[in-house]
């Protein structure tokens, strides 16, 4: 077995979570793994702006941030071939199925379990995923997050202009 305070050496894993207590404690415990954490990102828009472009190991991911969800972020992670793990209050089940097969670790959380599965998830190879765009019938590719952002913009800019016009 590793030596407990390098399991995780080398390995860059990013942490979204608004519970500033619960992610504190989840970003030390990685750290004395020997990971490279970024964040506690507390809402979704802070965790696209934190992993950016950047190569990541691995994600610990709260569902619900502050109101928003974080299915977004999931899903570009999950397009990058990034392992994800769900530490929420929402149960498997209320998830949408495209992550039912993630891991789910509910609240309270057993942190050492949680560990384990941080730690197995990076040992395990990485499966790059096949762009949609390379993919027949699958649909469109994922969106990086300037391109989310320039959508979203035009459909606000779009829908003012609308609003603006007699009617």
């Amino acid at each position: 077995m590793a030596d407990s305070s390098t399991e995780l050496s080398g390995k860059r894993i990013v942490v979204v979570e608004d519970d500033y207590l619960l992610a504190s404690d989840i970003c030390r415990e990685l750290r004395e793994k020997g990971a490279t954490v970024l964040g506690p990102a507390p809402t979704p828009f802070y965790a696209m702006q934190l992993i950016g472009n950047r190569k990541l190991d691995a994600a610990v991911l709260d569902v619900r941030l502050h109101g928003a969800t974080v299915y977004e972020v999931a899903d570009m992670l999950v397009g990058r071939g990034v392992p994800i793990v769900f530490a929420t209050g929402f149960a498997r089940a209320d998830m949408p199925k495209r992550f039912q097969m993630a891991s789910v670790f509910e609240k309270p959380l057993n942190r050492k379990t949680l560990l384990a599965e941080i730690i197995s998830i990076t040992q395990r190879p990485v499966a790059r995923p096949v762009p949609a765009s390379q993919t027949p019938g699958k649909g469109t590719p994922l969106e990086q997050p300037e391109e989310i952002f320039a959508r979203a913009l035009a459909r606000t800019m779009s829908a003012s202009a609308r609003e603006g016009r007699p009617g």
